[in-house]
């Protein structure tokens, strides 16, 4: 099957950033914190999937000017960047999925969404994913997760902002067919991590990680490392008998799986600062481990794929880099509004409220605290591993 990328002209890119920026008439939301000049602002949203809109730049309009006032936006990219052929096509074993077409990027470019990782469930199969880097690269949008090879797949993506070089690297734990997804040494695809029960995770690729990790240590200031959360894996994956729900019941994903924390604990042994995750459709709790931060699941942003329109919680969550070092993580809630547009919410009230107790309650003893608008998880310097 031939597939082509729309080609988009500076023309076509430049009216859509207009239309973007009259679109955005809501204000840049109001961060509390004191930090420098010389600080970087980082913000991680949840995943996003846009898709089906005259404009996409619009999916952000609300909450555009607080992309943009960021310093750096990483997100992970939940689709491919490439033409649909059809629901029942585009990924075989997830009856129902649309790729989200090469448009989506335009939403990228016009939000400073820069950096973004691509090792996820629904990057499939080997050419879209390809294809796909083609369309980020051609928009100078940085991507980790997946390449030509598995090197190229393990490769880091490196931004500076200020001074400070901050890497990241994503990993999927979910995924259909490994024919069609998984890098090798020979053919395209992305990196993953494999945990078959949801407690254990493949010891190669626990060591893959840490030679990722001790790699790019000591060429960044801030080290990010993400993954793509199993979510109960996939029949396809690793056979129907895998890890069944008892009785049959449907495993509540807000609830961390036991690989979630040994993966984001052996990440920052290993030199990470950050560690997040994603893919459950929801947010979980969230940890300070040894003073690093974790928030296993950050949920939605701007996501337009039919069936999920109900699965509408996520958080902005907001990184300040002072002297080259995290000096405070603290997030907010968001929703969609009726036309599927992200909306940042009060943390305080109403449903914004409700989503912060949701996270409390799934987070143990971890103290939050509200300042402002946002949600404090770590107010302290965090000590970075010697390089």
């Amino acid at each position: 099957m031939t597939r082509t990328i729309r080609p988009f002209t500076s023309m076509t890119l430049a009216t859509l950033c207009l239309a973007a920026t009259l679109a955005a008439n809501d204000a840049a939301w109001k961060w509390s914190g004191a930090s420098g000049d010389k600080a970087v602002s980082m913000l991680i949203i949840g995943d996003i999937d846009i898709q089906r809109r005259v404009d996409p730049t619009t999916a952000f309009a609300h909450i555009g000017e607080t992309l943009k006032k960021a310093d750096l936006v990483y997100a992970n990219l939940e689709g491919m960047l490439v033409t649909p052929q059809g629901p029942e096509i585009d990924i075989p074993d997830k009856r129902g999925w649309r790729h989200p077409g090469p448009e989506g990027v335009l939403a990228l470019n016009a939000w400073n969404v820069k950096v973004v990782g691509v090792a996820n469930n629904v990057a499939y199969d080997r050419q879209n994913i390809l294809e796909t880097l083609k369309v980020l690269d051609a928009h100078g949008i940085a991507h980790t997760g997946g390449g030509a090879n598995i090197t190229e797949a393990h490769k880091p993506a490196i931004v500076e902002r200020k001074g400070v070089k901050v890497g990241f690297l994503q990993y999927t734990a979910r995924w259909y067919q490994d024919a069609d997804q998984i890098a090798t040494a020979t053919a395209a695809g992305v990196a993953k991590i494999s945990s078959r029960d949801g407690v254990a995770i493949d010891p190669a690729d626990v060591e893959r990680v840490r030679d990722d990790i001790r790699r790019l240590r000591p060429q960044v200031d801030i080290l990010v490392v993400s993954h793509h959360n199993r979510d109960g894996a996939t029949a396809t994956q690793f056979g129907a008998s895998s890890s069944p729900p008892p009785s049959g019941a449907r495993r509540d994903n807000h609830i961390s799986e036991t690989y979630q924390k040994t993966f984001a604990h052996l990440a920052h042994d290993a030199g990470a600062d950050f560690v997040y995750g994603h893919g459950t459709h929801t947010v979980q709790g969230v940890e300070v481990y040894n003073g690093k931060p974790i928030l296993y699941a950050i949920g939605h942003s701007a996501f337009d794929q039919p069936g999920y329109e109900n699965s509408k919680d996520g958080l902005v969550v907001r990184v300040a880099i002072e002297g080259k070092r995290i000096r405070r993580v603290s997030f907010v809630p968001v929703t969609r509004d009726a036309k599927n547009d992200v909306v940042m919410l009060d943390p305080t009230s109403g449903d914004g409220a409700a989503l912060v107790d949701v996270i409390r309650k799934l987070s143990g003893n971890v103290p939050l605290r509200i300042d402002g608008q946002e949600v404090v998880l770590l107010d302290t310097p965090v000590r970075l591993s010697k390089k």
